[in-house]
């Protein structure tokens, strides 16, 4: 992750907290960056008023992003309190994600934060389409947080996936580390870094050896599932362990999990209480290794997600 010197916070109007804005601060008064407070503006009922004529729907558009700006700038006087260098921007758009996706094109944008909503019923976090849209398109580092707790981050955890794959999923792990790592530094604290992998089932095992198929690992032959596993287990500690051996990581922050990440990343977020998880999207729109729909949706924290390198 490149050096924090532009942040574009997406602000809410329907919202009385902006959970963007309040860690956009975090952020800036850490790294001294700069911030642009980013409106995107639309209101259905102008545009499909059969009444309007084109004159009367444009002064109509023109005054309600008057109004808009004028709520922004009661923010924007905030943030300046704080000797940070802050600007705003209101745009008329039907679509969030590609307003944004739009203005990131088109400045030195470092990272973009947006507030997400959280499910009070089900207790989790709730992506809107504009959140999938910037996951899977966003090319600078989007952080979405639902900020739901007086402090900011206490703890933070990596989520990489080590296999030797292809070279951009290498280039990717080493990106989310790196993210992991600075926002740890930014916030004073350690950060955590997690693996998981999945071995061959036993009864997918057991099945194998009734059809006759070659039982084969990482090395060579096995007998018994037990060795298989290991044998795993040994392998994804070696390519693990090779990745953080380029980084200043504690050993006892370092989680190597058997199973899907899908269930085993919650649980990790759970047991250690994570604040803020840093994850790869790929250039498919895919989550390393495992959909990145099944695994948010079940993960109660702030998510930091970095872009496969192109």
């Amino acid at each position: 992750m490149k050096k924090i010197t532009n942040i574009l916070v997406v602000m809410d109007s329907a919202s009385d907290h902006q959970a963007a804005l309040v860690q956009a601060i975090n952020i800036a008064e850490k790294t001294s960056a700069n911030i642009e407070l980013f409106l995107v503006a639309y209101n259905s009922h102008f545009v499909s008023h059969w009444s309007f004529d084109q004159a009367q729907l444009d002064a109509l558009q023109k005054e309600y992003l008057a109004s808009k700006s004028r709520w922004l700038e009661t923010y924007l006087l905030e943030v300046k309190s704080l000797d940070i260098v802050v600007n705003m921007d209101v745009v008329w758009h039907s679509d969030v994600s590609c307003a944004v996706l739009a203005k990131v094109a088109s400045t030195e944008t470092s990272m973009v934060i947006k507030s997400t909503k959280k499910d009070s019923t089900i207790n989790q976090i709730f992506f809107t389409p504009s959140d999938w849209q910037l996951l899977e398109h966003c090319p600078v580092p989007l952080l979405l947080t639902k900020n739901i707790r007086e402090y900011s981050y206490r703890s933070i955890m990596a989520a990489v996936d080590p296999g030797k794959t292809h070279d951009k999923a290498e280039k990717l792990d080493v990106k989310i580390l790196q993210a992991g790592l600075i926002m740890a530094e930014l916030f004073a604290r350690q950060a955590h870094v997690c693996h998981c992998y999945q071995p061959m089932g036993i009864e997918l095992w057991q099945a194998m050896s009734v059809v006759g198929m070659e039982q084969s690992s990482v090395k060579g032959d096995f007998n018994e599932y037990s060795d298989y596993s290991d044998a795993i287990k040994d392998h994804h500690k070696t390519i693990f362990d090779e990745l953080l051996s380029n980084f200043t990581v504690d050993e006892k922050l370092t989680h190597l999990v058997a199973g899907t990440a899908e269930y085993q990343l919650p649980e990790l977020v759970k047991a250690y209480e994570i604040d803020l998880l840093v994850m790869g999207m790929g250039n498919n729109g895919k989550f390393i290794g495992n959909t990145i729909e099944k695994i948010l949706d079940k993960v109660d924290c702030d998510i930091l997600s970095i872009r496969c390198p192109s």
